[in-house]
C-alpha cells in the first residue's frame, strides 16, 4: 500500500525484539526485508544479551547493541544509541516490538520513514502505523512479524528460522561432549524445567526430576539440564532424582553454544521457553508443555514437534503467576509426557519422520 515510497531506501533499521524465543520467531522476516531491499544495507538495533543470534545472521550486515536499563539510565541510553543511529542516516526503520520505548527510540535517531504495530501510545512515534487486527493476535507469531512487512513489497513464502551455527560453536560443543564422556550410544535428552516469562509456564520440577529419572533408567539417556543461572537451584533438585545420567548446564552457555549442544540432542522436553525455539531452529526434536500459553502462536515452529496441552477453561491465560491451582500444568501427567518421549525415541531410532506439529490436547 506503500509500495511507491520505498523506491529509494539505501539503509535500512530493524528494532529487534527483546527476547530469545520472539528473536528467532523474526527470523523470517528480517530474511524477507533483505530480500525485499537486497541492495540496501540492513543493520539491527538489539539488547546486547541477544548478540549472540544475530551474529551468524546471513541477512544483517551490522549489529548496534544496547542496554536495557530503567529509569533516567534508560533515558540516557536511548539518546545515547539515537546519535549512533543517526550516523547510520537510515532511510526506513520497522519496529518489531509494540512497545512505547523501541518506537521512541527510533523516532530520536529522526528517521525518515518509521514503521510499526499501532499500540501502546506510540503512534505519534511512527510515519507509518500498522494496526493490529484480531485475525494477526491468533496466528503464530512468526507470521505476527511477517505482517508487519507485508506492505513493503511482495513477499514469497514463508521460509522456516533457521539458527545458522559456526565451526567454533559445533566444535566446542563436542568438545564439551567428550570432557562428560557422553561419546556412546546413549540418548541425549535436553530438559528445560525454568521460563523466564513466570511459574505460570513452568511444569512443576518433581514431575522433571520424576521423568529424567525414568528415562535413564529405562533408556539410559543422559538428561542436559538447560536454563539461566538463577534456575540452578531447580536443575540441582532434579539433578538429585535423575543421579549420574545427569547434567547441569545451567548458567553454562552462551546463546551460540546452547544451541551446539541442543543440535548435539535427540529430544528437547521443555516449557514454552525462548530455548523451545533455539531447539526447532536448529532442527532438534521438541516435547513442550504448555499451560498458561497458546501453542498456538508461539508453540515449536515446523514438523516433528510435539506439544502437550489440557484444555482447561482458564487457559490460555497468558498469566506469569497462576491465581488459581494451576491446573493447566498439574493435569499434565510424568506418565503421558514420558509416553510422548518414549514415541519419539521409537521414531527417531526407526528413523520415521514425523512430518507435521502435533498437538496432543486432552479436555478437562
Amino acid at each position: 500500500m506503500w509500495k511507491s515510497e520505498f523506491t529509494n531506501v539505501n539503509r535500512i533499521l530493524i528494532r529487534g525484539v527483546n527476547w530469545v524465543g520472539d528473536t528467532i520467531l523474526t527470523y523470517p522476516s528480517v530474511q524477507g526485508v533483505k530480500e525485499l531491499f537486497p541492495r540496501a544495507r540492513v543493520s539491527i538495533l538489539i539488547p546486547e544479551t541477544l548478540i549472540d543470534l544475530w551474529k551468524t545472521f546471513p541477512y544483517i550486515d551490522d549489529i548496534i547493541p544496547f542496554q536495557k536499563r530503567k529509569g533516567v539510565g534508560s533515558i540516557r541510553e536511548d539518546v545515547r544509541i539515537s546519535q549512533t543511529m543517526r550516523r547510520g542516516r537510515f532511510d526506513l526503520a520497522i519496529i518489531f516490538p509494540r512497545s512505547f520505548r523501541s518506537a521512541f527510540q527510533i523516532f530520536l535517531a529522526r528517521i525518515p520513514i518509521r514503521i510499526g504495530y499501532q499500540d501502546e501510545g506510540r503512534s505519534i512515534f511512527l510515519t507509518h502505523n500498522i494496526r493490529r487486527k484480531q485475525e494477526f493476535l491468533h496466528t503464530h507469531r512468526v507470521h505476527y512479524y511477517r505482517k508487519l512487512i507485508e506492505p513493503l513489497g511482495n513477499l514469497g513464502k514463508t521460509p522456516s528460522p533457521q539458527l545458522v551455527l559456526r565451526k567454533e560453536d559445533r566444535d566446542w560443543a563436542d568438545h564439551k561432549i567428550r570432557e562428560m564422556g557422553l561419546l556412546d550410544s546413549r540418548p541425549l535428552i535436553g530438559f528445560n524445567p525454568g521460563a523466564a516469562y513466570g511459574l505460570a509456564k513452568c511444569w512443576p520440577p518433581d514431575r522433571f526430576a520424576e521423568l529424567g529419572q525414568r528415562l535413564s533408567e529405562r533408556w539410559k539417556a543422559t538428561v542436559l539440564i538447560f536454563g539461566r543461572e538463577e534456575e540452578r537451584a531447580m536443575a540441582v533438585r532434579i539433578l538429585e532424582r535423575i543421579g549420574v545420567r545427569g547434567v547441569d548446564l545451567t548458567g553454562k552457555t552462551s546463546l551460540l553454544q546452547l544451541a551446539a549442544l541442543l543440535e548435539r540432542c535427540q529430544i528437547l522436553v521443555t516449557n514454552d521457553t525462548g530455548t523451545m525455539h533455539v531447539a526447532s531452529a536448529v532442527g532438534t526434536p521438541v516435547v513442550a508443555i504448555f499451560g498458561s500459553t497458546d501453542p498456538i502462536t508461539t508453540g515449536p515452529w515446523g514438523d516433528g514437534h510435539m506439544v502437550i496441552r489440557k484444555d482447561v477453561s482458564c487457559s490460555p491465560c497468558l498469566k506469569r503467576v497462576c491465581p488459581m491451582d494451576h491446573r493447566c500444568m498439574k493435569l499434565i501427567t510424568v506418565d503421558e509426557v514420558e509416553e510422548v518421549v518414549k514415541r519419539r525415541l521409537e521414531d527417531l531410532n526407526n528413523q520415521t519422520p514425523i512430518t507435521k506439529h502435533q498437538i496432543i490436547s486432552n479436555n478437562q
